[in-house]
């Protein structure tokens, strides 16, 4: 795994409330996330851009937030990326990595998303339990809602709940 990202699909449509990583990077800040660099966004000068990308440092690990308005201008992904599980590991213990995970689902009032190692996410919601089911030959890990009974085996299990966010991970 090059990378270790978490992609979310954001309950605010765009242009309503503040920006996805204002609220993320100040609640992650309590974590001891650090911005490192100026931020970078995308738009027209008014309202929420259609991308806002910040570099920052946890724990000596570089980390990348971003987040794209999609889909016309209606629907607000975020995404959360540091270096690949393996670096991750060495400086980080795993009940702070699902902290991270869980206030930065939290801050960006996420819906759902994936653990993804760069391949593409379809953060459309399934229509169904099976829809849930498929997703996860595609992905390391997905985050879903809460109480989502999708008959996970044998494709994957239900790791462990994230209680700011109000996700669960289901494993692969």
């Amino acid at each position: 795994m090059e990378e270790s990202c978490v992609r979310l699909r954001c309950r605010r449509p765009a242009g309503a409330g503040p920006w996805p990583l204002s609220s993320a990077l100040t609640e992650l800040g309590r974590l001891g996330l650090r911005v490192t660099e100026r931020f970078r966004s995308l738009g027209t000068g008014r309202g929420q851009p259609l991308i806002h990308a910040q570099e920052a440092s946890w724990r000596g690990l570089a980390v990348h937030l971003e987040s794209l308005v999609t889909s016309g201008g209606a629907v607000v992904e975020a995404a959360l990326a540091l270096p690949g599980m393996d670096e991750v590991v060495l400086r980080v213990d795993e009940d702070s990595w699902w902290e991270l995970v869980d206030v930065f689902a939290a801050a960006a009032d996420a819906t759902h998303g994936a653990l993804v190692d760069g391949e593409p996410v379809d953060l459309t919601p399934p229509a169904s339990p099976r829809g849930w089911r498929r997703r996860i030959g595609d992905h390391l890990a997905l985050l879903v809602p809460s109480g989502t009974d999708a008959g996970w085996a044998p494709a994957g299990s239900l790791y462990t709940s994230l209680p700011s966010s109000r996700l669960e991970v289901v494993l692969r």
